[in-house]
């Protein structure tokens, strides 16, 4: 998806308007519909002005083009999300019948490529999924991920072996797949538990949108 259209799933998605959604972040209503479809493209301040009005992370709009921030478990997400696409942090387990990593037997990986590079001594660290629950202080969040993995899993074998039929149907299966996918990748981008907290678990409140 788009950057415009990663604003359009947002907003949508918390039931606002292009108009609420410009009063909300300083931005005229024309820049926001531009931005939507694609006529514009945002800048870096304007994607963390847009991002603050969603209540999610400038990160899940924009990934790598805007300042990449840690603040969040949506923050976390997204970022995990791109280093096991990238095959910088390997996914190792036991897959179930419905070729779903079971819990129990997941563990994650560096890639020992990049350890080498940097020199450093975590090629064959592994980090015990237990302990990413526990850092993180949220229960479902493992299965989330393992449930993302189980859809880009099957896409990537998909798109591997049918990327290049001519079959229009065939074609049409593959990007529904991939539409599929990039909406369960936002919507796992849009917690806004934060990370680091030493009383318990916070919530970053996003704005009032009903006023």
């Amino acid at each position: 998806m788009t950057i415009g259209e990663k604003i359009k799933y947002f907003r949508t998605r918390i039931g606002i308007t292009q108009a609420k959604l410009a009063e909300l972040s300083g931005i005229h209503p024309v820049s926001i519909r531009k931005y939507e479809t694609n006529k514009m493209v945002p800048q870096a301040p304007q994607i963390d002005r847009i991002a603050e009005a969603l209540g999610i992370s400038s990160f899940a709009i924009a990934g790598f083009e805007n300042n990449i921030r840690l603040e969040t478990i949506g923050d976390f997400m997204g970022l995990l999300i791109m280093l096991i696409k990238t095959k910088i942090v390997v996914v190792n387990g036991e897959r179930g019948a419905d070729d779903i990593y079971k819990p129990e037997t997941v563990s994650f990986k560096v890639n020992p490529l990049i350890s080498q590079f940097f020199n450093a001594n975590i090629s064959e660290k592994e980090f015990n999924a237990k302990d990413i629950m526990y850092h993180l202080k949220r229960k479902n969040l493992l299965q989330d991920l393992l449930s993302w993995e189980k859809i880009n899993y099957g896409y990537e074998k998909c798109a591997a072996k049918y990327s290049d039929t001519p079959d229009k149907n065939t074609q049409a299966a593959l990007e529904q797949l991939k539409n599929d996918k990039e909406a369960i990748e936002m919507e796992l981008q849009r917690s806004g538990i934060l990370l680091d907290t030493k009383d318990g678990i916070s919530v970053k409140i996003p704005p009032d949108i009903f006023n």
